[in-house]
């Protein structure tokens, strides 16, 4: 960088800081207003009230296990659809669209309005459009009340669900609840009814097999009685019984899965474990003022500047003549004026 250079950046910090100096006060008026709607948006925001549950998903079923190494015995797999699937999974069920789609037709009672039941299109007031639409609007809504995390460690799913009615937030939390089981019991009920089938032919030709290795064994009882006088023949007779009792195992083997994946197919206990059961917060959460205020005082400052900058080149391009700079300061002054206009209008029809 050149010395140039260098007195170029300089003059133009320096620009820079006379021109934010020179507009100290209408930034300041900016960040005033900024900060003023932060926090009023913050005050008339509606309390929202809180409900979580937290649950553990189990794990594979033992028996299935056992299946799963019987079939790899045999030199076969089972469908893996039946592995234990992450507190991640269970999160992402909990805000999927299948799910929420149900608990957008359900109804609630709302003490809050004298219990009288509302629906959630009605709670969210969403109106106008076809039903599709409505419903659409309705999982949208509830994807942005419905919040989920996944410990890695605990595999606990934690869920929240905000909203203005403490009973509707308790309500939507304990039907995702409620969902999410009836979800994963059937997705199990569904492996269990698959795996039956698997299990039914292999029992099939289990039996053939185990009935075709005894014909074989009865064969040569037949036709060789008296085995015992040769070694080759009693060789052979200990090969054919140890085939018969090698599929007599499996065909047993089989069976007894088979009681148990049809034992398992009918079967509706609990498959999550409830760590805490639905409950919402009796004081609505925290509206967080003085964040949201900072943050509105840092924006009307940011716009202040930016007006600021704006109306100082403009000035600028009007003193150096430029006609297209003149006509928008022109413009800009008669849209000034016929707000102050209206402002005025309204402040006359308020005071009569």
């Amino acid at each position: 960088m050149t010395a140039g250079d260098r007195r170029e950046e300089d003059v133009s910090l320096f620009a820079v800081g006379t021109m934010l100096l020179r507009n100290r006060w209408r930034i300041f008026r900016w960040m005033l207003f900024g900060g003023a709607l932060a926090a009023l948006l913050v005050i008339f925001k509606p309390p929202q009230y809180v409900a979580s549950a937290s649950f553990i998903p189990q794990g594979t079923d033992p028996s299935r296990s056992g299946l799963a190494g019987l079939a790899g015995q045999l030199g076969l797999s089972l469908p893996t659809s039946g592995q234990t699937l992450s507190p991640d999974f269970y999160a992402q069920v909990l805000r999927s669209r299948m799910l929420l789609r149900a608990i957008s037709r359900q109804t609630f009672t709302v003490p809050e309005m004298g219990g009288r039941k509302r629906s959630i299109q009605d709670l969210f007031d969403i109106k106008g459009g076809s039903a599709g639409e409505r419903e659409e609007r309705a999982v949208r809504q509830l994807m942005k009340t419905v919040s989920t995390s996944a410990g890695k460690t605990t595999s606990v799913v934690e869920l929240s669900v905000s909203t203005r009615w403490p009973s509707v937030s308790l309500g939507i939390a304990a039907a995702l609840v409620d969902a999410v089981g009836e979800f994963n019991q059937m997705t199990r009920q569904g492996q269990a009814a698959a795996e039956r089938k698997f299990v039914e032919r292999r029992l099939a030709t289990a039996g053939s097999d185990l009935r075709a290795a005894e014909d074989r064994l009865q064969n040569f009882l037949q036709t060789n009685r008296e085995f015992a006088r040769s070694s080759e023949l009693s060789f052979q007779r200990e090969r054919l019984q140890r085939d018969v009792n090698l599929q007599q195992q499996v065909f047993t083997s089989l069976t007894q899965s088979l009681e148990e994946v049809r034992i398992r197919e009918v079967r509706d206990t609990p498959v999550i474990t409830i760590v805490e059961p639905p409950s919402v917060k009796s004081i609505p959460e925290s509206r967080r003022p003085v964040p949201y205020t900072v943050l509105g005082l840092f924006m009307g400052a940011f716009v202040g500047a930016l007006l600021a900058f704006t109306s100082d080149a403009v000035n600028r391009r009007r003193k150096d003549g430029d006609i297209e700079a003149e006509e928008f300061a022109g413009t800009l002054g008669q849209v000034k004026g016929e707000m102050l206009g209206r402002v005025r209008t309204l402040k006359e029809r308020v005071r009569r």
